[in-house]
């Protein structure tokens, strides 16, 4: 949409609105930059409105100021690479696990939907390595998560009345229903945590996952730069929260699009197949080393996260009259980063710019863009994502993991339709025709 109207209308840059809200659609990457980089502390992020803030409000997601700034350096503490490269054995176990139901199905029916398979995997391993909770816990609360997602795509369509959020209808009652609910059981999860924690080590020291890193800022336990830095029990649990949504989402998106491209494009789906039984083996299951060896299935989801950004858009809000570039911004005004636009844009990648051609980035990010800063699948600066290299080990270890038991292609069934709801998925699912390998 963005792409048309640009072209067609509007040029380079241009605004528009949404009831009384303001929009400005950046025009570069360089104002980008400035945006996130430069000038990151002239903008705050969009409020939103009230009723659809369940799934990520009160965390470092919608944090603004010194507050933002405490619960980012205590939350990368969990999101250190080595810390991060403990999870690659799980997640093999998990990818593993899921392979072994599918060869049940696929005897009958070869077509697997991946979109809803590759959710319940990516929620299963962010359950189990951040936060340590069983299949059924991590289960349950990402029920509610899809409860509240649905609800508030529901909510995005209608107009916002101001207070309206307070008033006892149906939907208000149904909305508390599910936040009270959830916030019970990750409540529930970080008790059980606590009093694990005091039985196995006797001097409360926690696990060194997310939850223990949370836990251990809880009770004053972080040493160097964070040893004075603390956090409530209530704000554990939006991060909880977060952490349970956001964790999984991208990732799933990510393999789901992934797979769409590789089933579709066959020639690449076997040289990332190759190089996989080069660097790992046949049988032998990935390692966290073996991860850093595989450089075209960089090169595959780097390219699969340029044409499918998870998320397709960034939204930014001035508090204050501000200069990008050579427009001044007024105060109140939404500045809007259309991601995907730039990621498609031939300015910036060349006349091949919609196709899909990992071999762009055979020399890296920096060589595969004519413009730095137009490839922002994970945003850039003091807010970029913090999850991103989680997200990227773990869509390495799914893949190929897959790669080294299956070969399969788009079903003719696909009807292609992504849309937005909080991130990019395909409305009517990913079905991936799979064969066994022999």
């Amino acid at each position: 949409m963005f792409k048309f109207v640009r072209k067609s209308i509007y040029r380079d840059h241009f605004a528009y609105s949404i009831g009384f809200q303001v929009r400005y659609v950046l025009r570069d990457p360089e104002q980008a930059r400035e945006l996130l980089v430069g000038k990151a502390g002239h903008f705050i992020k969009p409020k939103g409105r009230p009723d659809a803030q369940d799934l990520i409000g009160g965390s470092v997601a919608s944090l603004e100021g010194e507050k933002w700034a405490q619960h980012r350096r205590i939350l990368s503490n969990a999101f250190f690479l080595e810390k991060l490269k403990d999870m690659v054995p799980r997640v093999v176990a998990l990818t593993t696990a899921m392979m072994k139901d599918w060869e049940h199905r696929i005897a009958e029916a070869p077509t697997v939907d991946v979109a809803k398979e590759f959710r319940t995997l990516t929620a299963d391993v962010i359950a189990h390595t951040a936060f340590g909770t069983s299949y059924a816990e991590g289960k349950m609360v990402f029920e509610i998560q899809h409860k509240q997602q649905e609800l508030v795509a529901k909510l995005l369509s209608s107009v916002y009345i101001p207070g309206s959020r307070f008033l006892p209808t149906e939907q208000n009652r149904y909305r508390n229903k599910l936040n009270r609910e959830l916030r019970r059981i990750l409540g529930d999860i970080v008790q059980k945590r606590m009093e694990s924690s005091e039985a196995r080590n006797g001097d409360g020291k926690h696990a060194n996952d997310l939850l223990g890193v949370l836990l251990a800022a809880n009770k004053g336990e972080l040493h160097g730069p964070q040893k004075n830095l603390t956090l409530t029990l209530n704000e554990i649990i939006s991060e909880c929260k977060t952490f349970f949504f956001a964790g999984h989402d991208t990732t799933s998106s990510l393999l789901t699009f992934t797979f769409l491209l590789l089933g579709t494009h066959t020639e690449w789906q076997e040289r990332l197949r190759e190089e996989v039984f080069q660097v790992c083996g046949k049988t032998q299951l990935p390692t966290a080393e073996s991860l850093n060896h595989l450089k075209y299935v960089n090169m595959v989801l780097n390219e699969s996260l340029r044409l499918y950004p998870a998320a397709p858009a960034m939204f930014r809000e001035t508090y204050k009259d501000t200069q990008l570039g050579e427009t001044v911004v007024p105060a109140g005004t939404v500045i809007v980063v259309p991601i995907i636009m730039w990621h498609q844009d031939e300015r910036f990648w060349g006349l091949d710019a919609n196709e899909f051609r990992p071999d762009r980035f055979e020399e890296g990010i920096s060589k595969a863009c004519k413009v730095p800063g137009a490839y922002l699948p994970f945003s850039m600066g003091p807010r970029v994502c913090i999850g991103q290299t989680f997200a990227i080990i773990e869509a390495k270890i799914v893949l190929c993991t897959i790669l080294q038991h299956y070969r399969f292609r788009l079903s003719p069934e696909y009807v292609h339709a992504p849309m937005t709801v909080f991130t990019l998925r395909p409305k009517f699912g990913m079905p991936i025709i799979f064969e066994k390998l022999t």
